[in-house]
């Protein structure tokens, strides 16, 4: 009887702890995941030597036609489509590149949703509005894939 109520007392110490794991890892997932598509776009302008022309923000899956998707999703392993936020939102890119020149910038974000964002400056001209991250000091959930001038 002694070792069951000190199992529930142990028990009872560290739930505080475990409910908030369930959100930080969403985060956790949500960063490795912008990793994987900065990753993934590296990996197709090393192939390609360039990138289809992006210029509207949005969703990912709509910002290439459909052979760029095919290559970036043999980097990915995984349909573009099927490539969700924790929260069930695609994620999103922002760019102004320029597949004729070879210029210019891609960002891949997390959709702010229905939370309070905030502005992810990279340089002069290129931001975006993301989601923030509680866990690391409320930075902008935005990677910087490329810019080339």
């Amino acid at each position: 009887m002694v070792v069951v109520i000190i199992m529930a007392v142990l028990g009872l110490a560290i739930m505080p702890s475990l409910i908030g794991s369930s959100d930080k890892a969403k985060y956790s997932r949500a960063w490795s995941d912008l990793n994987a598509i900065a990753n993934a776009f590296i990996g197709y302008y090393g192939k390609k030597g360039t990138i289809g022309t992006i210029t509207q923000p949005g969703p990912l899956s709509g910002a290439l036609a459909d052979a760029d998707k095919d290559i970036l999703q043999s980097f990915l392993n995984t349909p573009i489509k099927n490539l969700k936020d924790p929260w069930g939102n695609e994620y999103q890119i922002a760019g102004n590149w320029n597949s004729t020149t070879g210029s210019g910038y891609i960002i891949v974000y997390v959709d702010k949703g229905d939370t309070t964002g905030a502005t992810a400056t990279f340089r002069t001209g290129i931001t975006c509005t993301a989601r923030i991250d509680p866990y690391q000091d409320d930075i902008p959930m935005a990677k910087l894939v490329i810019d080339v001038m």
